[in-house]
């Protein structure tokens, strides 16, 4: 199913008008209607949340329909991410499921140290660390000569 599609669908069974569901959003009844018509291919995350909020429907999905998550494989779960980040490298929207589950994948031993720094130390700790780690991986993107 297309986003345009499956939001003017669940937006009549809720009995919203398109100037309903943009005051509950904060956008303009024209954007509702961009996004119904399929004008507008890719709405921000942002807004997606807030229509997903404003009827009842699931996030995950509408970021599917969108196209900023990949649809399981047939036969896979279908996995409901609590939340999602923006990767700062790729610009892809990551759920925080996938990106926990390749991080381990790909280092184990470091992912046990990020989820520690995430939990024992203070924000003020984890700032530093932060700004640390990304300013060696700016060092490190600047000196590839790829």
């Amino acid at each position: 199913m297309e986003l345009g599609s499956y939001l003017i669908q669940i937006r009549n069974e809720r009995g919203f008008s398109q100037r309903d569901l943009a005051e509950q959003c904060g956008v303009s009844p024209a954007e509702i209607s961009r996004l119904e018509s399929g004008k507008r291919q890719k709405p921000s995350p942002t807004m997606l949340r807030a229509i997903a909020d404003s009827m009842v429907i699931s996030y995950p999905y509408l970021l599917q329909l969108a196209g900023y998550l990949e649809a399981p494989e047939e036969g896979e779960a279908n996995p409901e991410p609590e939340a999602v980040f923006r990767d700062e490298r790729t610009g892809r929207i990551v759920d925080i499921s996938s990106g926990a589950r390749e991080m381990v994948e790909t280092d184990a031993a470091w992912a046990n140290v990020a989820f520690r720094v995430s939990r024992e130390l203070n924000e003020r700790d984890r700032r530093k660390l932060t700004r640390l780690a990304m300013e060696y991986l700016r060092d490190e993107e600047e000196s590839d000569p790829s």
